[in-house]
């Protein structure tokens, strides 16, 4: 009995860190959740050198298009909670994943040049911190 009370316990607690600044903590680690499939299946193409086509590409495509909409999303959240510190945060989030986004545009559109992987792996890297920055913030305020 215990047991159930414990897990109650700590499921309200995370319930009531997530629902904090209008969900803005959950879809934050709803985009870092992504980010690391993104992340993953990037490099399987790249690492070993797979085809442009099959399963990786596809997990890398819509797990990219799923980052932009929670990123979208975070600005939502982050707007309704009146939180400009969150909502400089969110912009600048948008502005990572669009600048990834439109890098992984051409990269596997055909201009494999490195300079588009390059735009690609720092697009993620910003996307990374911002999203772990607002996961932060809004858990502790």
């Amino acid at each position: 009995m215990s047991s159930n009370k414990s897990l109650l316990g700590i499921y309200n607690v995370m319930a009531d860190i997530f629902s904090r600044n209008q969900y803005t903590p959950a879809l934050a680690a709803a985009e870092l959740a992504s980010l690391i499939i993104t992340y993953f299946a990037g490099m399987g193409i790249a690492v070993y050198r797979l085809p442009l086509s099959g399963i990786p590409l596809t997990a890398h495509i819509y797990t990219a298009a799923f980052d932009v909409i929670f990123a979208i999303a975070l600005y939502g959240s982050t707007t309704r909670a009146q939180n400009l510190p969150l909502r400089v945060l969110s912009v600048l989030d948008i502005f990572s994943v669009l600048g990834a986004a439109f890098s992984g545009l051409f990269y596997f559109g055909g201009f494999v040049e490195p300079i588009y992987a390059i735009g690609m792996g720092t697009g993620f890297v910003f996307t990374i911190v911002f999203t772990s920055l607002i996961l932060f913030y809004a858990v502790r305020h």
